[in-house]
């Protein structure tokens, strides 16, 4: 893969830096980097495993770099650049405007909390299904319980009624 690279055509980590206000050090850029990828965004890599930047990746960088200065969160900024990648370009190549200005706060918003509930709820039927399984486990339980305390009641009894039989001496007993 690192063969196929045409090295005009990439920018290592420390151009980026550079380049790009907020970013200010590599380990920022690392850390911009590993959350793009967790939206799954991927990079290059050259010979030696380090990520090198296209183009489209600097674009990308510095419209987070943007969003960043709008008090967006890191994972806001790059859900937004990203989400605005994956289809919100028009023909010609200029960005949407809607999918990129201050409207698109919301929208971000909206989605990570749509995401939030869904995994809320999948959360939440998780638990109740679990909480059945332990009533279920509980009530079994319960019944084991009495069956047990109806044993001890029998048992109780019959000693009760060899205490209450009249003693009898030992000769009695055994010769009657």
């Amino acid at each position: 893969m690192a063969k196929d690279i045409i090295a005009d055509e990439y920018v290592t980590g420390s151009d980026v830096v550079e380049k790009i206000e907020r970013i200010g050090s590599l380990a920022t850029l690392g850390n911009w980097a590993k959350e793009m990828e967790r939206s799954g965004h991927k990079f290059q890599h050259d010979g030696r495993g380090r990520r090198i930047y296209s183009e489209e990746d600097m674009e990308v960088l510095a419209k987070m770099n943007e969003l960043l200065g709008d008090r967006h969160t890191l994972k806001q900024a790059v859900q937004a650049t990203l989400g605005m990648n994956d289809g919100n370009s028009s023909e010609d190549g200029e960005e949407v405007e809607d999918a990129t200005g201050s409207e698109n706060a919301p929208a971000v918003i909206d989605e990570s909390m749509k995401r939030f509930i869904a995994s809320q709820s999948k959360d939440m039927a998780d638990l109740k299904e679990l909480l059945t399984k332990v009533l279920e486990q509980n009530q079994s339980y319960h019944e084991e319980n009495v069956k047990l305390e109806q044993k001890i009641d029998e048992l109780a009894e019959k000693n009760q009624k060899i205490l209450d039989q009249p003693k009898q001496g030992w000769w009695k007993r055994h010769f009657g």
